[in-house]
């Protein structure tokens, strides 16, 4: 995806009216607008956000942050997004940016604040659905105050950050000093103002949090000597929402994915599981491709491990290397768009593994056990047998007689004339039946005999 994107870029300088001076200025500026309060949706627009920019090497990333804060999952994941960022990153206060929007600015390289901004009060809080912002039990929030601020700390100081500041934000009980002042006293949250924030302490001096008061966007850039750059907007698409919740039924779509492989496989006249494969892991795609962590990589990869399986299924008999390969690469590709992909780094991390095959791992296993159901009830249902029974004799050709007609009984021995799986056509002396093997996948040519006859219905085995 990150070769695609730049690309497209390369060719819009090319073919751009201004194309000269698209080439001859390379500063690009990818500009994210957080004003809500932060949740998944936000993670997607950030992470993607990441990923352009990178690819098209932009000059810098600006987060201009209007929020009041909020989910603490989203929020981490953003601050993992960020610390890992090859492209410098800039928050821009205007005119807030409370609780979660702190944490998040403390991840970028440097914090600006527009006239009258304000940033601080970061305790933990749980936004509940229209009743607003609600404390959390003493209990848990000690918890999570104590979690939030291991983390803050981190992560300011690997940005070069005072991370007292942030701690003060976090835990009421710290307080904030600084070369013999007091900056905010015990017993309160520390939430500053852009003027306090600008403010410098200590010897050599340094300001307490903000690089700067500017008037707005245009005057950030001015200041980061980029003033010329061409400023990228990045907007949420609409179906990122619907990727957000594609990517939490996951386990579910790879188990009816599966499960319907597996049909396919088992009555490949009737052309059901195909269908029902491909809207699952196409909606799988789909979503994962708007959560900005799937490529074009992994659906190349799937699409080549979809061909081998149709291959097996549909050309060579039995089930081969050919099936098992495809099986594999549909997996891997399963695995890779789940992993979660810090920008700036090569490969994931064992953590971020873990994400992923956990979600692998619970779709695969759901299909083993609804699989291993359906093997013991699905071909005992009379719809299940009729169109087992119809696709069989859409694909041959010839007289078929019936079980009566053939006068047939346990013990007969034949000749499978197509592959069962587990409905196809078996030879019986001079008659062509329709029989459905005990679930074995049987090969045309191989020997079988009757194990039951109920009405028209032959059920056979392979000759032992």
């Amino acid at each position: 995806m990150r070769w695609l994107t730049g690309i497209l870029w390369l060719c819009v300088g090319l073919w751009s009216p201004t194309g000269e001076t698209a080439m001859a200025s390379t500063q690009t500026v990818w500009v994210v607008a957080i004003r809500e309060d932060i949740s998944r949706n936000t993670t997607f627009l950030v992470r993607r956000a990441l990923r352009e920019a990178e690819a098209a090497r932009a000059s810098a990333i600006v987060l201009d942050v209007e929020t009041n804060g909020g989910a603490v999952d989203a929020t981490e994941e953003i601050i993992k997004l960020l610390e890992h960022s090859p492209v410098k990153t800039y928050t821009l206060v205007d005119p807030k940016a409370f609780s979660a929007g702190a944490f998040i600015a403390s991840a970028t390289d440097r914090i600006y604040m527009t006239p009258g901004s304000a940033i601080g009060a970061a305790t933990p809080v749980v936004l509940m659905p229209g009743a607003g912002v609600q404390a959390l039990p003493k209990s848990y929030e000690e918890k999570i105050t104590s979690a939030m601020r291991a983390l803050i700390r981190s992560t300011a100081q690997a940005k070069g950050h005072n991370p007292d500041v942030f701690e003060a934000m976090v835990d009421a009980d710290l307080g904030l000093n600084i070369g013999g002042q007091q900056i905010c006293p015990k017993g309160k949250l520390l939430t500053l103002t852009n003027e306090e924030a600008a403010r410098e302490y200590g010897q050599p001096p340094r300001p307490l949090l903000s690089a700067g008061t500017v008037k707005d966007l245009s005057a950030l850039l001015g200041n980061l000597g980029l003033e010329g750059a061409q400023m990228v907007e990045v907007k949420p698409y609409g179906f990122e929402v619907l990727g957000r919740w594609i990517s939490v039924i996951s386990p579910l779509l790879i188990l009816v994915g599966f499960v319907a492989i597996w049909v396919e496989l088992k009555t490949p006249g009737l052309g059901l599981g195909s269908v029902v494969a491909v809207a699952a892991f196409g909606l799988f795609f789909l979503g994962y491709f708007a959560a900005g962590m799937a490529g074009w990589e992994e659906v190349a990869l799937f699409v080549a491990g979809a061909v081998l399986l149709a291959l097996e299924i549909f050309v060579i008999p039995g089930f081969g290397a050919a099936g098992i390969a495809g099986l594999l690469l549909i997996a891997a590709a399963l695995l890779l768009a789940m992993v979660e992909r810090w920008p700036g780094t090569s490969w994931p991390s064992w953590p971020q593994w873990q994400v992923a095959l956990t979600r692998l791992g619970l779709g695969l296993g759901g299909a083993l056990a609804v699989g291993t159901l359906l093997l013991r009830w699905l071909p005992k249902t009379s719809l299940f047998q009729r169109l087992e029974l119809s696709a069989t004799l859409s694909a041959a050709t010839g007289y078929t007689a019936t079980a009566a007609q053939a006068q047939l009984s346990p013990g007969v021995s034949g000749i499978a004339q197509t592959v069962l799986r587990p409905a196809g056509k078996g030879q019986f002396g001079d008659q062509l039946v329709d029989v459905v093997s005990e679930g074995d996948f049987i090969g045309k040519g191989e020997r079988i005999k009757i194990v039951a006859v109920a009405g028209n219905r032959v059920v056979v085995s392979r000759w032992t």
